[in-house]
């Protein structure tokens, strides 16, 4: 148990455990907002809390009530535990009742939100302060504004022509995308986060809130009814899945979310790199775009029932199936999708330690860039798309109600046994679709096998093997050398701009052996860090 209390551990447990106290999010406000509560006393769930909850104010293209939030937390007691806030279909989802273009965006394609359940339920089982003080930062950038930046310019004109009126009223300035250093205030927000803060999220899923949501669900032609937000309880805790590589334990979240996926890929770097395929940093980028690739086309070729997540994880962490993996790789063996593309996609993700020693990782998401395109007018806030993610034929996460859509959510924690005590060596996660988990691998492998400090891995530049023959190369790495190897197998290098929006994104912290943290945020996003001693 974590600390054997309903708060975590505030107690010294020794230089093993980080003394620093540090952030590192997707945005600055978030950054603050994070800090502000440690240093009013929180711990770092109430950071991460306050944290999160600001992303749905200043980054709500990537995130927001309409979402869902998933966390790792590691105690400074050394118990770690996923809070699992995945969502699922409203009841009345199915074939019938939701068309393949609905299915894409729209009120049709959105998940029951579990975003605002799974904050308020974390924060109150592990946090150690009130509600009110972990939502009054986001209340305040919600009310007071923020300056438009240039990537969030960028993706508002992305996708100006497809908001719904609602959206459009909310998040465009004269229906088109803000410009550059635009004051981008949303006074509704700051009233529906007010009546959290008071309410709690009882309001949002059994209250006058969640009347709210289900009468402009009826109104839209949307699917998701009261009876659904009564019926969706408080986020799922479970056992993180892990495997060892290069002999430290990694750490992430069970499926539904993308941890089995980054395990089984680490596995099958470590089986090429100890065949010597990965001497070289050619090779090694190679190596990871063809790791990323095949574990996704396994991921299609075999899923697994979501009804009992760790049921298939012995056989996908095994060293058998690596090794089967690596083989197929280093022969060229090679079955490709037919159908590979890839999407942008948003997602948002933070870091948060504690002086106590406290870890947590926690990363949400709306699914798209703008989630489904549609918002509560009233309430201030964009619903999801993750229907999208749901097969139309059959499949154990096929489009139904109640089905729990599938996603690549990854936070993940790196720890390191000397003389029978464990303690974190890094801590990070990713946005950016199936993009977080080859960042996550590449940034994993950054640190362990070539020594980089968490800040140099994080930068540096990154390779995404898609399902098919495509390969994503950020132009720093596409060497002819790299481009001849991939085409040598079979594949079609794509080369991408430096610090590519689409190549995912990271933030991470690295643990040093004296107490001391580094952090690092993606300079692919607005991300900040922040290190408190």
């Amino acid at each position: 148990m974590l600390a054997g209390t309903n708060h975590l551990s505030a107690r010294d447990t020794g230089p093993a455990r980080p003394r620093a106290e540090a952030v590192a999010t997707a945005f600055p406000l978030a950054t603050d907002a994070a800090c502000e509560i440690l240093r009013f006393g929180g711990n770092a769930v109430d950071a991460a809390v306050a944290g999160a909850w600001a992303l749905c104010a200043c980054e709500p293209s990537a995130s927001g009530l309409g979402g869902q939030t998933v966390l790792l937390i590691h105690a400074a007691d050394g118990h770690t535990t996923v809070i699992d806030g995945h969502s699922c279909a409203p009841a009345a989802a199915s074939l019938d009742t939701i068309s393949p273009s609905e299915q894409r965006r729209g009120y049709r394609s959105c998940s029951v939100p579990t975003t605002p359940a799974t904050l308020d339920w974390v924060q109150r089982r592990y946090g150690a302060l009130e509600r009110r003080s972990v939502l009054a930062p986001a209340i305040r950038i919600a009310e007071q504004g923020f300056a438009i930046t240039r990537l969030q310019h960028r993706q508002a004109r992305w996708v100006a022509d497809d908001l719904d009126p609602c959206a459009a009223d909310l998040f465009l300035h004269e229906r088109r995308a803000p410009p550059v250093g635009f004051s981008f205030r949303q006074p509704d927000l700051a009233i529906t986060l007010r009546r959290l803060a008071e309410l709690g999220a009882e309001d949002f899923y059994r209250g006058a809130m969640a009347r709210q949501i289900a009468d402009d669900m009826r109104r839209h032609g949307g699917l998701v009814t009261e009876q659904d937000l009564a019926l969706s309880g408080p986020p799922i805790e479970r056992a993180p899945i892990s495997v060892v590589y290069r002999g430290l334990r990694v750490l992430t979240v069970p499926a539904p979310g993308g941890g089995v996926q980054l395990l089984s890929a680490l596995n099958v770097l470590a089986e090429l790199t100890a065949a010597g395929l990965a001497s070289c940093a050619d090779d090694w980028r190679r190596t990871v775009a063809l790791a990323a690739s095949a574990v996704f086309r396994e991921r299609d070729l075999h899923p697994f029932s979501p009804r009992d997540p760790m049921l298939a994880v012995p056989h996908l962490l095994s060293r058998p199936y690596a090794r089967r993996l690596a083989s197929e790789i280093a022969g060229g063996q090679t079955v490709f999708a037919s159908n590979a593309i890839e999407e942008p996609g948003d997602t948002t993700h933070l870091c948060v330690c504690d002086r106590h020693g406290n870890v947590v990782l926690l990363t949400q998401s709306i699914q798209s860039v703008f989630g489904a395109k549609v918002a509560h007018r009233d309430l201030g806030f964009l619903y999801n798309n993750y229907l999208c993610t749901c097969p139309r034929k059959p499949h154990p996460y096929a489009l139904r109600g109640g089905c729990r859509p599938r996603s690549n959510i990854a936070p993940t924690l790196v720890m390191q046994t000397e003389a029978g005590a464990s303690r974190p060596i890094l801590a990070l996660g990713g946005a950016g679709s199936r993009r977080i988990i080859s960042a996550i691998m590449q940034v994993v492998s950054g640190v362990v096998d070539h020594g980089l400090d968490v800040a140099s891995a994080v930068a540096a530049p990154r390779v995404h093997g898609l399902r098919g023959r495509k390969v994503w190369i950020e132009r720093p790495a596409a060497s002819d050398l790299l481009m001849d190897k991939l085409r040598t197998r079979g594949r079609e290098p794509v080369i991408k701009s430096p610090f590519n929006f689409a190549m995912g994104s990271v933030q991470a912290l690295e643990f040093l052996p004296d107490g001391r943290v580094r952090a690092a945020a993606d300079p692919r996003r607005d991300g900040t860090v922040e290190v408190l001693h």
